[in-house]
Order: structure tokens, then sequence, then C-alpha cells
């Protein structure tokens, strides 16, 4: 009975003649439900660009140099240790040039700056165990050594009171560049003597 009932109400209901719309229109209609998808598109793709520019723009040091110690080096003193070391060293990576990079790790003694000091000990951990840095300027190399093990106990005092010294590596984790930092090494002393 509702079938019929149904018939008889929508007895002169005509269906709607098909409009034709223009092409501005279809584009306004397809723009307003699919804006948002464009522009989450758009902007996964700058930001997978962004990240292989980043990756492929990325300089790899030759050569890390560590240093640790309760004041931050000047950076006419970095600078310096940057073109020594550059001088000395060969091209590890191929890309025709030796970049030395720098770390330095500030560790102050005062309690003003505790959580100073431990976010420096952090980033040297991560460095100790990524194996990054081989050289490692020291003002105190015992002190070093006996906190954290990773020397060889061949190291040298210079003329500016610090100590050059070199990692020690232990199951089997080396830097890519472990020839290349011996002989870097090995020219270092030599030119230490002389």
């Amino acid at each position: 009975m509702a079938s019929e009932y149904l018939k008889w109400k929508y007895r002169d209901v005509q269906p709607d003649a098909l409009v034709e719309h223009t092409k501005k229109q279809r584009r306004r209609n397809w723009w307003h439900y699919h804006k948002w998808y464009v522009v989450l598109g758009a902007a996964a793709v700058l930001m997978a660009g962004n990240l292989v520019w980043h990756a492929a723009t990325q300089v790899r040091p030759d050569y890390q140099i560590a240093y640790v110690g309760g004041v931050p080096l000047p950076d006419v003193e970095t600078a310096a240790w940057e073109d020594r070391l550059s001088a000395l060293g060969t091209d590890c990576n191929g890309d025709g040039k030796v970049i030395i990079k720098f770390n330095q790790y500030v560790t102050p003694q005062n309690a003003d700056d505790a959580l100073y000091a431990y976010a420096s000990n952090v980033k040297l951990m991560a460095d100790l165990d990524s194996c990054e840095s081989y050289f490692f300027l020291l003002e105190d190399p015992e002190a070093f050594q006996a906190g954290y093990e990773v020397l060889q106990e061949d190291w040298v005092l210079l003329e500016s009171g610090l100590f050059l010294a070199r990692r020690d590596f232990w199951e089997g984790r080396t830097p890519k560049n472990l020839e290349n930092c011996v002989q870097l090494w090995d020219a270092l002393r030599k030119e230490e003597r002389s």
C-alpha cells in the first residue's frame, strides 16, 4: 500500500533537466572539492624536495677533530687547526677538497652552567658512539681518558698548553677513513718533532 501511495503522491514529479556547465563552472566545482588535496600534495612535494636538496648539498668532512675543555676555543685557533689539518690531510671522500670539521665540547666546571655541561657531554657521547672524531684537543687528557677510556696513550703536548690525542677503537667500529686518519696523525707527529 505504501508503494501505491508514493506513486500517487509523486505522479506529477518530473526529473530535472540536465544542466550543461561551462568549463569555468566545472573547474570551480572541481577546485571546491579538491583544493585541500592539492595544497597537501604541494606541501608534501616541497618537503620531499627540501630533504633531497639538503641531502645532495650536504658537506661531508674528511676529518673531524674534537676539542674538550672548560672554555671554547677562539675562532682564530679553530681556523688555524682546520688550515693545518687540511694542508696535511688528503681528500678522503673524493669531492676535491679536504674539509675539516671542528667539534667543540665545552664542559664548564661551575654550577651555573651545569645544564650546558650536561648537553655538551651528551653531544660528546654521541660523537664517541658514532666514531666521528679521530683527533682530540684536550686540556686534561688523563682525566678524559679516566672518564671515557677511548684514547691511545700517545698524546702530544702542544705549545698552546693543550694536548693532541687520537682515538682508539673497540668492537671493530672504526671510521671509514681510518687509514687516512692514521697517516694524518703520523704527519702531525712528524711536524711536531721538527
